[in-house]
């Protein structure tokens, strides 16, 4: 018979876990609150793009909080394989925001897209295809549904 402390001998346990997850997800909410006020919006419009930001801030400082506060019993910390993709997934999106003013949003969102869909073990020709049509569909949203204008390629803001 199994002794279940054996099975998770030299794993970090779940309280633990949360309560990293919770601080770095409060330090995300402080961050994207405080960066939302750079953000600038047209002559007399009512909501800016900053306000988006700020709405997601605020329940996700919350839940980070209880997170930090009452953390939950999960089984496993998870395993080397599973925190790479984690650390690389948040690489990948924080390459995004920093990206996509200088190289604009169709490019940054193509590959961005496409190292997402990689990372959770699609193959190429399926990762292209969605990272191509995600961008266009999003690029379409915002530019012409929502009328929020997107950074341009540099030498397209003619």
């Amino acid at each position: 018979m199994n002794d279940p402390l054996q099975d998770d001998a030299g794993r970090v346990p779940g309280v633990i876990g949360d309560r990293i997850a919770g601080a770095l997800l409060l330090v995300l909410a402080v961050g994207a609150w405080w960066l939302s006020h750079d953000l600038e919006s047209g002559f007399m419009q009512p909501i800016g793009p900053g306000e988006y930001p700020r709405l997601i801030s605020l329940p996700l400082a919350g839940l980070s909080l209880l997170l930090i506060l009452r953390p939950g019993v999960n089984q496993r910390w998870p395993g080397r394989a599973a925190l790479l993709r984690q650390a690389l997934t948040l690489l990948v999106l924080a390459s995004f925001a920093g990206l996509v003013k200088p190289l604009g949003f169709l490019p940054v969102s193509l590959v961005t897209v496409v190292l997402l869909v990689r990372l959770f073990g699609a193959a190429w020709k399926p990762a292209l295809v969605s990272g191509a049509v995600l961008a266009l569909a999003l690029y379409a949203l915002f530019e012409f549904a929502l009328g929020i204008p997107l950074p341009d390629m540099p030498g397209l803001d003619g």
